[in-house]
């Protein structure tokens, strides 16, 4: 797998690993059942390399991210 390469890349993909970090803790909790598998180290990767390059993700990441796969 490549890294994010552009600004927009970068924050697309921050933001997805957010939401996916989010989505596994609540299949964790037993509060979502199925969902997309989640690579929960990579996620955390992302959001590492991210924030040594300044980005973080933005406060709608969770909610874009469940919108988007509830559209399927």
């Amino acid at each position: 797998m490549r890294n994010p390469r552009t600004n927009q890349e970068w924050h697309d993909a921050i933001d997805a690993a957010k939401g996916a970090l989010v989505l596994e803790s609540a299949r964790m909790y037993g509060l979502v059942v199925g969902g997309p598998k989640v690579n929960i180290a990579r996620c955390e990767e992302i959001l590492l390399l991210g924030k040594k390059k300044g980005f973080q993700p933005s406060q709608d990441a969770v909610m874009r991210f469940m919108a988007a796969i509830m559209k399927g």
